[in-house]
């Protein structure tokens, strides 16, 4: 095992180095979205980023004050596990794979004089202890691992702050065999789209991206590859299924609400409480506002631009 690179201190750049320097390789937070696990992210999303397309996502209040919180949390993870925890104000890189860097919260000192990552995750009280207890997340797992791959270290804490009051942690071992396919993922990614500049493939979470690529459409009408035909009958009977579906929930909707009557709620004879609830909105009728005070709707009207996707026909299936 050799120790990783010091590619920066985190300490003496600004934040616009910081995020730079984040550019030059795949981090933690890149891990899943790279090797296609990521429910919110895709590798287009990251070739975006890397290839400076696509800026940072700007600064919020959960980020906020997960930064604010993180040595407060280190601190009190050092004083219930009694430990020595230190703080780690590098971007470490690896030595094996120079692509691949890492940004850790912190290094923990065993009493047999081991060390280990330090990983802290600031949650919204919808996170439960026992969600940290079934496992953790894959963004989360796929993050610690990459981590572990750069720094060579055997193991990780995983310490999870919820809703403020609340501090969990669960300890997550090295596992080789997780390392060489992520690590594998992550060396294709970054040799074969992010050096050659050319996109990775794209797959369910990649339509931000997408769109961020590709803003506005021109008057162009090309002719699309052979296949396309494939795609467009995939996406046909996806298409159908997912009305048929609909349809199939409207019909046994309505078949509760008829067994509702009046009733506001009802409870199943396995427990699952069925409710059609009565309320009152109000809205605002943009029609008529627009017909009575026109100025003052022109004066807080926005344009919203996109692109609308649809596939039609041939004018010859169509008019069958």
């Amino acid at each position: 095992m050799s120790k990783p690179i010091i590619a920066a201190k985190t300490t003496a750049i600004s934040y616009d180095q910081w995020l730079a320097a984040r550019r030059k390789g795949v981090g933690g937070s890149d891990s899943a979205a790279v090797c296609g696990l990521s429910r919110y992210s895709s590798p287009l999303d990251v070739w975006l980023l890397k290839t400076g397309r696509k800026p940072a996502t700007p600064d919020n209040e959960a980020m906020h004050w997960g930064r604010l919180l993180e040595p407060v949390v280190r601190e009190e993870f050092a004083r219930r596990i009694g430990l020595t925890v230190k703080e780690c104000p590098y971007i470490l890189q690896s030595r094996e794979h120079p692509f691949a860097i890492a940004n850790i919260d912190g290094v923990i000192v065993e009493k047999d004089g081991s060390k280990a990552v330090l990983e802290i995750k600031t949650t919204n009280s919808f996170t439960t202890a026992k969600d940290i207890e079934d496992g953790l997340p894959a963004e989360w797992f796929c993050q610690v691992q990459h981590y572990l791959a750069v720094t060579e270290l055997p193991k990780a804490y995983v310490v999870v702050l919820i809703g403020g009051n609340q501090l969990k942690w669960q300890v997550v071992e090295r596992d080789e065999e997780t390392i060489q396919t992520i690590v594998a993922l992550e060396h294709h990614f970054w040799n074969e789209y992010v050096l050659k500049d050319t996109p990775p493939p794209v797959d369910a979470n990649s339509g931000d991206a997408l769109a961020l690529l590709y803003p506005t459409s021109n008057d162009a009408n090309i002719i699309l590859p052979a296949e396309t035909d494939e795609l467009v009958n995939q996406w046909l009977e996806i298409k159908k299924a997912e009305d048929e579906i609909k349809a199939a929930k409207a019909e046994t909707e309505n078949k509760l609400k008829a067994l509702l009557k009046d009733a506001e709620s009802g409870i199943a004879p396995n427990g699952y409480v069925v409710a059609w609830k009565s309320y009152s909105q109000s809205r605002l009728d943009s029609t008529k506002l627009k017909a009575t005070h026109p100025d003052i709707t022109a004066q807080f009207t926005t344009t919203v631009t996109g692109r609308k996707f649809s596939v039609t026909a041939p004018k010859s299936k169509a008019k069958k």
